[in-house]
């Protein structure tokens, strides 16, 4: 309930286990009081309107602005049965119009901005997907109706992220990113009377997550994070009234994670930031056996404020973050500053305010989040305590909106989920029914000038891991085999990434810091196969398909129970949903392969074992090798299954207890003895980084042909970037590594070259499951021929495996041969 009454009003509250009362005048945004013994506490958090509730639709992504005249603006996307509409609503002094729908058609839409132009028209503006392209689109409110539909951009790429503000004397601009030759720019575009200005590079290559906020005099500051420097760091850059380019100014220069700015223009013109952060290495090298190397994904967050002064990148030093209550400061993320119409300075964070596993390790999966607003003005110049929105609590990193309220204060809109209190267990429901909602913090009086410090960007020396990564790389991307006359490349990718942090971190990790070619996002059923957490996922999948970049395919991770296992599962296009899994399948009382061996087939799928020896593995009880060609060899979240005492694996007495029980029945080479054809590639699981590498070689980027490739086996796996080529030839014909053939001479020639990212320290051939050939290691690169001088009668299997002197591996797929 809403309550409305007088400052003097006292509240009583009776409940069975006593009674308390209170003035109203005595509660302050910010504060709790506490009675009986803290059994009850009493909190003052604004009245929230549901401008959309739950219902048939799942409401998101949320936008509002107050215009010159007073009218306020509320838009939003909605999805419903495979695809998205646009919303509108307007609030008068005489109420709220009903919810008008501004797409003729459900289609594939991301994100809503608003904002007002000189003539008092009001910009509506969306990314829309045609195609492989996103552009962003508009329809524009010029005081009785909506505009036809118009582009903004047009062409090939991806334009997503649009942020609109408007100047004093009216001008609307907006940025976004905008990806073009594989890379990603911050845009810049301005609506001077008659339409959009052309877009302007306004930051270079590698950008994300821009912001911007105009000055009184027309000028507009801008602020993004980029990778460009080997970790993410905040920049901003001031584009004056004319249109001008300042220079670039990157604000922080340590190597910790910082990203998601926020900016905004304070009375004198001065630019403030804020940007959240975690440790350095994010993002590198994190397996169970070395854990200290790197920050995984989601390991913390905590919130940075700077403003520019005089010249120089100053601090409050007040710390933002001591404004939420001590238990909640280990996730404080995801920034929005606005100034106030009184020069008070409003900041929104999210934080995560219960976890269903709260793990050491940092698996933020089973988490709910709110959103917080401060101001910085309170006693001292410090920032007011925290309050939490209510009704606010949804997913990592959930969009939200704040705009100067002309009454004073500010407007916050945003978007829940309603989310359960989750129990632990991955197949646990993660959304119950999105709404948006809509509430004015009202104005507390000019914020006190802080006292200012110069910026601290203080961060440990890193390991350095890999001093050679990107000339790795290079070499990797640029290497070309042949085999049945096509020329391929290799593909780096990650098949087992799960959302351990927000979607957007896994984006982050797999273009930036890992440069992976392509991979798919692994969470369980997609969040419990809840549809629109299907929908959000496989709409990422087109959204961060980067044209010479990156190329997601579609899929998921099925789980399963021993014997039957967990599967990553593979799609080389968007629209199937889940298969969920009965009770019946997850007990072991019936085989999974009847249940999805035929939603495969229909699907035009494949999957692939993991966890291979444990309880989340399996007894190889099913197989069908034109569905299921790979398995996942090895993960960095815990061991490699090849065989019981093999570099990397468990025995009986040396356990890793990350994935249950030991399951020796599991290893790779009981599935190769049972006369299964199955490839190889390594993937990380949760929480582990960048040592797990499926790479598979592939004539090109297009998804049909990187999932045939897979289902052809044409794929090795991993722990660096090593380039591993195994080729076969009987005289009559060439293979390669994954292939099966026959043949009439017993002198096929096996060809064999690695190039390392260390010294080689010896490379075994692996023939019938024995160690039928080592050549030791001499240097980082080898080539070397084999032919088996005794092969068994019949079929026979070989494969090749790597081993670096810093303990990295690489291993081929097996080539089947039968004499």
């Amino acid at each position: 309930a809403t309550l409305s009454a007088p400052e003097t009003a006292r509240v009583t509250v009776r409940t069975a286990q006593g009674n308390f009362e209170f003035v109203l005048g005595e509660l302050g945004y910010g504060s709790v009081r506490s009675f009986l013994d803290g059994d009850a506490v009493v909190e003052r958090v604004p009245a929230v309107t549901k401008v959309a509730e739950a219902g048939a639709e799942q409401h998101d992504y949320p936008s509002v602005v107050e215009t010159r005249g007073g009218d306020l603006w509320y838009a939003w996307q909605a999805y419903r049965e495979r695809g998205d509409s646009i919303y509108a609503r307007r609030l008068r002094a005489s109420g709220w119009s009903q919810p008008e729908r501004l797409t003729d058609s459900k289609g594939d839409f991301l994100g809503t901005a608003l904002g007002e132009d000189a003539a008092g028209s009001v910009h509506l503006v969306w990314s829309e997907r045609g195609g492989e392209d996103w552009n962003l689109v508009e329809r524009v409110f010029e005081g009785r109706s909506w505009s036809a539909k118009s582009a903004i951009t047009a062409g090939a790429g991806t334009n997503i992220h649009q942020r609109v503000a408007s100047d004093s004397r009216g001008v609307a601009h907006m940025v976004w990113v905008a990806h073009r030759g594989g890379k990603s720019y911050v845009a810049y575009s301005r609506f001077a009377g008659s339409g959009w200005s052309p877009a302007q590079d306004a930051s270079g290559p590698g950008a994300w997550a821009p912001d911007l906020a105009p000055d009184r005099d027309g000028n507009v500051w801008i602020a993004w994070d980029s990778y460009r420097s080997g970790s993410y760091d905040i920049y901003t850059r001031r584009i004056a009234a004319s249109g001008d380019l300042g220079p670039i100014q990157q604000v922080t220069k340590s190597q910790r994670f910082q990203a998601h700015a926020a900016v905004a223009v304070d009375p004198a013109g001065r630019p403030w930031l804020a940007w959240d952060s975690s440790g350095v290495n994010w993002g590198k090298d994190w397996t169970h056996d070395s854990p200290y190397r790197a920050t995984v994904l989601y390991t913390d967050r905590k919130v940075s404020v700077a403003v520019l002064d005089g010249g120089e990148w100053k601090q409050p030093k007040a710390d933002p973050n001591v404004s939420a209550s001590v238990y909640l400061r280990r996730y404080i993320q995801l920034p929005r500053m606005r100034f106030d119409a009184a020069g008070r300075l409003w900041l929104v964070f999210q934080s995560r305010t219960s976890v269903a596993n709260n793990r050491e390790d940092y698996w933020a999966a089973g988490g709910r989040w709110d959103t917080f607003v401060t101001s910085l003005g309170g006693g001292s110049s410090a920032w007011t305590p925290a309050v939490m929105l209510p009704e606010s609590v949804c997913r990592v990193e959930v969009p939200y909106d704040l705009a100067a309220a002309r009454a004073g204060g500010v407007l916050l809109a945003w978007a829940t989920d309603n989310r359960p209190f989750a129990a632990a267990g991955f197949a646990a429901a993660t959304a119950a029914g999105y709404e948006v909602c809509l509430a004015r913090m009202p104005g507390a009086g000019p914020g006190q000038e802080p006292q200012l410090e110069p910026l601290s960007d203080p961060a440990p020396a890193p390991i350095v891991m890999h001093p050679n990564e990107n000339a790795d790389v290079e070499r990797i991307r640029a290497y070309r085999t042949k085999s049945a006359g096509r020329e391929l490349r290799i593909l780096r990718g990650d098949f087992h990434g799960a959302g351990d942090g927000s979607v957007e971190d896994y984006y982050r990790y797999m273009i930036d810091a890992a440069q992976m070619d392509t991979g798919i996002i692994s969470d369980h059923n997609m969040g419990g196969d809840v549809e629109y957490n299907w929908w959000r996922t496989e709409k990422s999948y087109d959204v961060y398909h980067i044209r010479d970049g990156f190329t997601p395919l579609f899929g998921y991770e099925r789980s399963v129970a021993y014997p039957n296992g967990h599967r990553n599962v593979v799609f080389d296009h968007r629209g199937v949903r889940t298969l969920p899994v009965s009770p019946e399948e997850n007990q072991g009382k019936v085989n999974s392969g009847p249940i999805l061996y035929p939603y495969l087939r229909q699907n035009r799928g494949i999957c692939m074992e993991h966890s291979l020896a444990t309880d989340q593995g399996t007894d190889w009880r099913d197989n069908d090798p034109e569905l299921e060609p790979l398995v996942e060899l090895y993960q960095g979240y815990h061991a490699n299954y090849e065989y019981a005492g093999a570099p990397l694996a468990e025995t009986e007495n040396y356990l890793v207890r990350i994935h249950g029980g030991y399951r020796p029945a599991g290893f790779f080479w009981n599935a190769l003895a049972k006369g299964l054809k199955l490839g190889v590639q390594a993937s990380s699981d949760h929480i582990s980084t960048h040592t797990s590498y499926a790479m598979i070689y592939a004539p090109s980027t297009r998804r049909e042909e990187i999932v045939a490739a897979m289902r052809d086996r044409h794929a090795y796996a991993a722990t660096d970037n090593i380039i591993l080529d195994v080729a076969a030839a009987d005289g009559e014909r060439n293979y390669m590594m994954g292939d099966i053939f026959e043949t009439r001479t017993r002198k096929v020639r096996f060809a064999i070259r690695a190039a390392g990212t260390d010294a080689i320290e010896r490379i075994d051939v692996i023939k019938n499951n024995t160690i039928a050939f080592t050549r030791p290691g001499s240097g980082k690169e080898m080539s070397f021929d084999y032919t088996d001088a005794a092969p068994r009668q019949g079929e026979n299997y070989y494969y090749v495996r790597v081993l670096q002197v810093d303990r990295n591996l690489a291993w081929s797929s097996p080539i089947w041969v039968k004499y």
